[in-house]
């Protein structure tokens, strides 16, 4: 268990964060990469400074705290800044990352360690794991959840998901699936049933072969 490295990702509104929360609540330990990127840009970091000088001062407040909404906005009229961005702030991220992972592993040896990479296919992180569980939702439910949690109109829901990559394609090359397309009572079950493969440290399934069953 302990060199067997398991990521856990999804798409925007796919619940990825739900099935996290159960996964933790079972015994694991999450390495959220949302909370070393949010680590990542606090003011006065060395990844902070390297953000500073690429986008300006102009999309820090007078704090320093990034002006998330102005660059979400900026990566969405260019999208060639997400590769100018992921550049900077990735190696900080990862580095912390594994950094904990080495940590964990020798604390907790018998304990399945996951990383949570909402961006993992299309940061290009997927070759670095044995086993990758994808949380799925298909597209159309997506919108419906964009629109509804973001208060955002069919266009800017459907844009906001064309930056990742299409769900479907992530789960062709993914081990487990976890279809929270419909009742959360299934997709806790099918979370539970996950976890007791890890533990067992069954072989995942091959990437793309659906490996739960459920009515």
């Amino acid at each position: 268990m302990r060199d067997r490295r398991i990521a856990l990702t999804g798409g925007i509104a796919t619940g990825k964060s739900t099935v996290a929360k159960r996964f933790r609540e079972l015994g694991a330990i999450i390495l959220d990469a949302d909370v070393y990127a949010r680590g990542a840009v606090l003011p006065g970091t060395e990844s902070w400074k390297a953000l500073r000088d690429l986008l300006g001062a102009g999309y820090f407040n007078p704090d320093g705290e990034l002006k998330r909404r102005e660059l979400r906005e900026k990566i969405i009229r260019e999208p060639s800044w997400r590769e100018k961005l992921d550049s900077v702030l990735h190696p900080f991220i990862l580095g912390a990352m594994w950094s904990d992972w080495d940590r964990q592993k020798t604390l907790h040896p018998e304990t399945p360690i996951i990383f949570d990479i909402p961006l993992l296919f299309e940061g290009g992180f997927d070759r670095d794991f044995d086993c990758i569980i994808l949380v799925y939702t298909p597209p159309e439910i997506q919108v419906e959840r964009l629109i509804k949690r973001d208060c955002l109109d069919g266009e800017e829901a459907r844009r906001t998901l064309s930056m990742q990559f299409p769900i479907e394609s992530k789960k062709a090359v993914s081990h487990y699936i976890i279809d929270n397309s419909g009742d959360i009572e299934l997709t806790l079950r099918q979370t539970e049933e996950v976890w007791a493969k890890l533990l067992a440290e069954s072989p995942p399934a091959e990437p793309g072969e659906k490996s739960l069953h459920l009515p």
